[in-house]
Order: structure tokens, then sequence, then C-alpha cells
């Protein structure tokens, strides 16, 4: 069976991967630190080069599990992922944006993504356009943040925060119906998955794609 150490910013996403991938055959080994979301503004806020030796220390930490291969569920710490680190790496590095890029470069509609976490946006799109440009692609991508509702998830306020993630997709829903909806962060993905079922209004989110690919890579096996 397959060991799969697991890097998160957050507790609550250790739940969030383990339920997503609870069909599949492998052992996951988490680790949590929320060092890099509570130090990304202000006066303390860490530099970029700091913030990549952080992500490094991370996954040396990681691999005294002797894992087969590491995961990031954190977008901000998979933002400190340079590809030097990741073409030097004696394992596999899968991170919660990459596959999701992939399927939102291909989209050929409009698109809202709704992040929460307003450190994130600058990093993330920075990485999303240069994936995209790399395939010659050019999705249509509009930003949109709550301004607020990390702070919520940070304070493990996780009914408030869910609620207010619901009310801003229910928003975006309704006032652009040119659009296609994804949201950008683990943390959103079960509101996402539940606002579909109960409106029929598909949201995009990381978890699927990300299951998909490490599955396929790793020549997982699924029961699902």
């Amino acid at each position: 069976m397959k060991r799969i150490a697991c890097l998160h910013g957050h507790f609550s996403n250790i739940s969030l991967l383990a339920d997503a991938f609870a069909p599949v055959e492998m052992d996951m080994v988490h680790y949590v630190d929320p060092g890099l979301l509570l130090n990304s503004e202000g006066n303390n806020a860490l530099t970029k080069e700091q913030s990549q030796a952080k992500l490094v220390e991370q996954l040396n930490w990681m691999k005294t599990s002797d894992p087969d291969a590491m995961v990031i569920t954190c977008t901000q710490y998979a933002a400190c992922l340079t590809d030097e680190v990741e073409a030097t790496s004696s394992l596999p590095i899968f991170t919660i944006d990459k596959p999701f890029f992939h399927e939102i470069t291909h989209c050929s509609e409009p698109q809202i993504l709704l992040f929460s976490n307003p450190a994130t946006v600058e990093p993330t799109m920075t990485r999303l356009r240069e994936y995209a440009q790399t395939k010659g692609l050019y999705p249509r991508i509009e930003v949109n943040v709550m301004e607020g509702a990390f702070a919520l998830l940070m304070e493990n306020k996780q009914d408030a925060y869910r609620e207010a993630v619901k009310n801003e997709l229910q928003k975006l829903s309704t006032g652009k119906h040119h659009a296609a909806l994804s949201v950008a962060q683990l943390s959103m993905a079960p509101v996402a998955h539940q606002f579909t079922q109960e409106t029929g209004i598909a949201v995009s989110h990381p978890l699927l794609s990300l299951v998909s690919q490490m599955i396929q890579k790793l020549n997982l096996k699924s029961f699902a």
C-alpha cells in the first residue's frame, strides 16, 4: 500500500482529503502548519524567499515518514513550490492547484474564480497564467475575492465560513449567468459540491481534479 504525506495549512483540510480518497487504497500521513498563512500579511509577513524556504523545510519534514509521494493542499504553500524544488525532488509532489489549472485553462467560457484568502490570489494567478502560457491557452478568468471570509476559517468558525461561501456563490450565480463558476481553495470544495447538488449549477473545485490525477499517476486502486 502506498503512503502519501499531506501538507495542510489548516487542520480542516485533513477530513476533506480523507473523505475524497476514502475509496482509494492508500495510507495518508498528515502534517499541519498554519505558519505561512499566519505570517502572510502585516509587519511580520514572510518574503517570497522565506516562504519558499519554509516550504522546503516542510517537505523535508514530510519525508521522514518515508512516503511514496507528497501532496500540498494549501494553495499558499503550493504557490511557493519552485520548478527547481519539484524537479530535484526524489518523490512526486502534487499540489492542490496544478490539476485544477489544467481543468480551468481548457474551459472556453468566461469564468469567475472565487477566492476566500486574499493572500493566495496573486501567487495562484501568477502560477495559473504561467501554466496557461506554456500550453498556449488564454482562459477568460475574472477573480472574485471574499473579504474577511478566510478569518472565519482561521478562527475555526467553519459553519460561518461555509455559509459565507454559499452566499457568495448564490450572488455570483444570480448576477453573472454567462460565466462558469469555480472556487480556488480546498476549504470551499464541500460548499461548491453542496451548492451544485442543491441548485444544479456546476461549480468546479480543485479536489476532484487532484484525486483523478493522483490515482492515474500513482496507479492507485480505487474501490468506488
